[in-house]
């Protein structure tokens, strides 16, 4: 079996469907067996994977907007149905709070945009290698765990109100520019600035309009645009659908 693509951006305008076949050559190559579920019926669950003893119940969502938390109580369901030990809920887009929490609560594992692209990376590792999806899984919840428990210690300590710098001055002291991390890192307070600590995408318009206020940085208008078009390039943000952008 060959390698599995990284390039996302072709299942953005695409069908579920489509979405899904992409899913299960995926799992297939990590070493399950896939089975397509009863679609007349809706149980919160399009795939079935097993190895051994193994079941786990696969909810799999092309969606053009952040999935809220419908997406994991349908794959709550799914577990009692299918016997299965394990539901996951992914998608090419992002998930909300409220679907966080509620897989948090209920032990769901979410693979978003982001964690999709490391579920690919390990699927292409060499066949030698160490290719655990439940230990995975168990990472992406220990992870979104440890997130919650650092997000209550912050506003605890008074650290959880991002300090946004307005300032123009956004050149070293001899006048050279900033590298591209510095950029990055800039455009990520700047998600931060628009939205707060929500995960919706972003207007390209409104993104822009606030680039605009660093022009030492991002440039002009028109530079700021090949700027984020480099950034979907680079797998750091993502168009969910037209004039849109999110963080990956």
């Amino acid at each position: 079996m060959g390698e599995i693509s990284s390039d996302l951006g072709i299942f953005d305008n695409t069908s579920g469907r489509e979405f899904e076949i992409f899913m299960i050559r995926l799992f297939e190559k990590l070493g399950y067996s896939a089975t397509v579920t009863n679609r007349s019926k809706d149980y919160g669950c399009d795939v079935m994977l097993q190895r051994g003893d193994s079941r786990i119940a696969v909810q799999s969502k092309r969606s053009e907007s952040e999935l809220n938390f419908t997406s994991v109580q349908r794959a709550l369901n799914s577990l009692t149905k299918y016997n299965a030990q394990l539901a996951i809920v992914v998608t090419n887009n992002k998930f909300i709070f409220s679907a966080k929490q509620l897989a948090k609560i209920k032990n769901v594992t979410l693979i978003d945009r982001k964690k999709l692209l490391d579920l690919i990376e390990l699927a292409n590792l060499p066949s030698n290698s160490k290719k655990d999806l439940i230990e995975f899984s168990d990472n992406i919840h220990k992870t979104l765990l440890k997130q919650g428990i650092d997000k209550q210690s912050f506003k605890f300590l008074g650290l959880d109100v991002p300090k946004v710098d307005h300032s123009l001055l956004t050149k070293d002291a001899y006048g050279r520019p900033y590298p591209l991390n510095n950029k990055k890192e800039k455009l990520i307070d700047i998600f931060k600035e628009i939205r707060g600590d929500d995960e919706v995408s972003i207007q390209k318009d409104t993104l822009l309009d606030l680039m605009e206020t660093y022009p030492l940085m991002f440039g002009t208008r028109s530079e700021s645009e090949i700027f984020l078009f480099n950034m979907v390039k680079e797998f750091m943000i993502f168009k969910p659908k037209s004039d849109f952008y999110n963080l990956v």
